[in-house]
């Protein structure tokens, strides 16, 4: 729900600016007539929301090995590590919605903590998770390519600078987890071991 709000009161604002502009400097919106203002935003958005839907779509279907534990996506620095704890988001993680019903394994608490094989299917809807948020950044962007200079201006960009930051706020908490899954998994490792 909060995404939907997000989403809602951004393309509120895309509008309300949009016609204030149009009423005190018309000669910036010539051949924008009051439908087009009222309609692009939300028009813009279903498009990007369908961009990255194709985009996740398309990342879903590469090899699962590539997003295994032992892929190189696995690794975060202590650097980035403590750039995510400066940030804070182990203080808003719980805000942002998680979308694990598309995948049929949800990722907002570890179920299974004392198990490897569930610790290693999370790692890789982790690393799936990034990728495709990240890459759904860049994504957004793209569809801007598409659209008329003017549209792209005044429609385009605020709709894809929200749609970056909707997902690079998961890619940065499925990164933060990671290194915590990786902690349980040695652990089980070293009781197995034992």
């Amino acid at each position: 729900m909060l995404y939907i709000w997000i989403i809602l009161c951004a393309n509120l604002f895309i509008i309300a600016s949009s016609l204030l502009v149009n009423l005190f400097f018309p000669w910036i919106f010539a051949g924008f007539d009051l439908w087009y203002i009222i309609l692009m935003p939300p028009i813009s958005t279903v498009a990007v929301i369908a961009v990255d839907g194709i985009g996740a779509f398309i990342i879903r279907r590469l090899p699962a090995k590539w997003f295994s534990i032992d892929s190189s996506l696995t690794d975060v620095s202590k650097k980035e590590c403590e750039l995510y704890t400066k940030l804070g988001v182990r203080k808003w993680r719980e805000k942002v919605p998680e979308l694990g019903l598309f995948t049929g394994f949800h990722k907002n608490q570890v179920a299974e903590p004392g198990s490897n094989e569930y610790l290693k299917r999370y790692i890789l809807e982790a690393n799936y998770g990034v990728v495709i948020h990240l890459m759904c950044v860049p994504i957004g962007f793209l569809i801007l390519l598409l659209c008329p200079i003017g549209h792209a201006l005044f429609f385009g960009v605020p709709v894809a600078l929200v749609n970056a930051v909707l997902n690079i706020l998961p890619a940065m908490i499925l990164r933060y987890n990671i290194p915590k899954l990786l902690a349980l998994h040695r652990r089980n490792e070293r009781i197995r071991n034992a």
